[in-house]
């Protein structure tokens, strides 16, 4: 596992004896910034007290430490480094998916990068990197990129993607949209209408394919797929402004208060649902899915 900036043939564990404050850029790399007071670093749980109210994400996807340190310029120009280190590389794929839009500037720093307004996200091996600007004026932008520039050069190594990403149908596919969650808060995220019932799943991805979106549900063990399914179909029945509930062919589907159509169905051990598109290109996804799962 990672232990320095990204070493991945180290014992798992010892990545806790070494302190994250050495991935931080020092002044001297960073023409006209310097370190504004002293970095911060939290660990586990301690994550709650930097992050009131939006750090219990960061755990489902798996959390382990974080260092935070300010920057300045001597005409006041501020911008804050975050450096979470995850328990895997899937881990900070994940988080990335989730603090990103798809609508930013791609960035060539770390595995992916995108730059939004003020702020920068990037992922490299186990290590989630949020840099962000406190204005949008050209200089505060130009020290955004800089000192992620810098924090990518202190980290080394590569970590791979969720495998599930891969099974994606890359036609049609909007790259910028794909989001990774795990467990129930990133499931509800990613498909708000779980929340009404007890659809579940170890993990999932959610992308966008033309104005629809397709969802894959990785039940995985020791969650019923038979269960999350029927789960899913009663929320189709349920009313609510839900209409024209179908059930054909091992697929169900129904129709939201704004006529969006829904259609599910499962296969093995996961559950694939399309929202937003004809039927055609919904049955055309699922059975390009079936062929790999």
């Amino acid at each position: 596992m990672v232990a320095t900036a990204g070493s991945a043939s180290l014992p798992a564990g010892l990545s806790q004896e070494v302190s994250l404050s050495g991935l931080l850029p020092k002044g001297g790399a960073l023409a006209g910034w310097t370190p504004d007071g002293s970095p911060q670093e939290f660990k586990g749980d301690d994550l709650f007290v930097y992050i009131d109210g939006g750090a219990d994400i960061y755990i489902e996807y798996g959390f382990s430490r974080a260092v935070v340190q300010d920057y300045r310029t001597v005409g006041g120009r501020a911008v804050s480094l975050e450096v979470f280190e995850m328990t895997d590389s899937a881990a900070a794929y994940g988080m990335y998916t989730f603090k990103t839009t798809g609508k930013g500037k791609p960035i060539e720093l770390g595995q992916e990068g995108q730059l939004e307004d003020y702020y920068l996200n990037f992922w490299k091996n186990r290590y989630l990197i949020t840099i962000t600007g406190f204005n949008e004026d050209s200089e505060t932008v130009a020290g955004v990129l800089a000192v992620a520039r810098a924090a990518d050069l202190a980290l080394r190594g590569e970590g791979p993607r969720p495998t599930i990403i891969d099974i994606l149908p890359t036609e049609g596919l909007d790259s910028g949209s794909v989001l990774y969650f795990r467990g129930r808060l990133g499931l509800n995220n990613a498909f708000p209408m779980a929340a009404r019932g007890n659809l579940q799943a170890r993990e999932g991805v959610r992308a966008r394919y033309g104005q629809g979106q397709l969802l894959v549900l990785d039940c995985g063990e020791g969650i019923s797929v038979r269960e999350s399914f029927d789960s899913l179909k009663a929320i189709f029945q349920g009313g609510g402004g839900f209409q024209g509930f179908t059930e054909a062919d091992g697929a169900i589907g129904m129709a939201d208060d704004k006529g969006t159509p829904y259609r599910a169905s499962a296969v093995k051990g996961w559950v694939l649902i399309t929202t937003g598109l004809e039927p055609k290109t919904s049955k055309d996804l699922m059975d390009s899915l079936r062929r790999k799962l």
